[in-house]
């Protein structure tokens, strides 16, 4: 099984004959093999589904805030997904360019609440020069001498670094210079990382076909993605394109793809009514559109604290 942190492996304890599943069971491939319900019948059946191998999704936890160097600067540990693809990179490495996104976040005691920047240029090696952060249309102050935890996307990379405000300046528009860093910390995403989503999704049977139903994404990944229909749009191994769109901070991007049906089952929303489950695979993304979606997971993450 590729690894996958929204998977854990199902053991043998949690199966019981005669009594229904608590939980959706899958293979390897993610495809489901039994809904949550269903009530193993025979132990046979049960060694036969162990020794295919079965899996079902990890239970959450709420941890708060995540306690990790590309959280908050603190040297603890970034659960088990990120732990092990951790690493430094220097500051030329994440390749930053005129209007990509920053996340600040001041690193006070109990601040919380994260801005979004925009990079304007970078004079190295003195300082990041970026917009000045606004809320609601309203310049957000900032005070020299500021540190913040800086977070950026770049590639398949979630990266983190430090930095403290040199200038706030004013003139001739709003923005700071930061402190130039001499390294950054980086968090590969994995393709098989998802993260929960609620997107509306219209299907249509060819690029420039009719819609002929819609549907629910209900978690997503730069590979694919989990959807939920009240309609049967299709078998498994049937060609469709989904179009949605795609909301991340104050910017709203339009994808449209070609996407495969790798697995159908059924499944209750989240406000319990039964649906038609789909695993599809999405196509060949163009670059842009991965990275609309691995910033989705990447959001995730730093909200999560997976």
């Amino acid at each position: 099984m590729v690894e996958d942190n929204f998977m854990v492996p199902v053991r043998k304890a949690e199966l019981e004959v005669g009594k229904p599943l608590g939980f959706a069971a899958y293979d390897a491939d993610h495809n489901l093999l039994l809904n949550r319900g269903v009530v193993v019948t025979s132990e046979n059946q049960i060694e036969v589904l162990l020794q295919k191998g079965l899996y079902r999704e990890r239970v959450r936890e709420k941890t708060g805030h995540v306690s990790a160097r590309l959280d908050d600067g603190k040297p603890a540990e970034l659960a088990s997904i990120a732990k092990p693809q951790e690493e430094n990179l220097s500051f030329d490495a994440i390749k930053l360019m005129p209007g990509d996104a920053l996340q600040l976040q001041p690193m006070l005691e109990g601040q919380v609440e994260r801005f979004t920047v925009h990079v304007i240029g970078v004079m190295k090696p003195k300082s990041v020069l970026v917009t000045m952060p606004v809320v609601e249309g309203k310049l957000v102050f900032v005070r020299d001498g500021q540190t913040y935890l800086v977070r950026a996307f770049s590639g398949l990379n979630v990266c983190a670094f430090k930095a403290k405000v040199l200038k706030s300046q004013l003139q001739p528009f709003p923005y700071l210079h930061l402190s130039y860093p001499d390294s950054v910390q980086a968090m590969r995403i994995r393709r098989a990382m998802r993260a929960p989503a609620s997107i509306i999704v219209a299907v249509q049977q060819s690029e420039e076909g009719k819609q002929i139903g819609a549907g629910k994404m209900v978690d997503i990944s730069v590979g694919g993605a989990k959807m939920f229909s009240p309609m049967q749009l299709g078998q498994k191994g049937d060609n469709l394109w989904l179009s949605f769109k795609v909301k991340l901070g104050d910017m709203e991007e339009y994808v449209k793809t070609p996407v495969v049906i790798r697995s159908i089952g059924e499944e209750d929303d989240e406000q319990g009514k039964r649906m038609k489950a789909f695993g599809i695979q999405f196509g060949d993304l163009v670059q842009s559109q991965r990275l609309i979606i691995m910033n989705l997971v990447y959001q995730h993450l730093l909200k999560e604290g997976v």
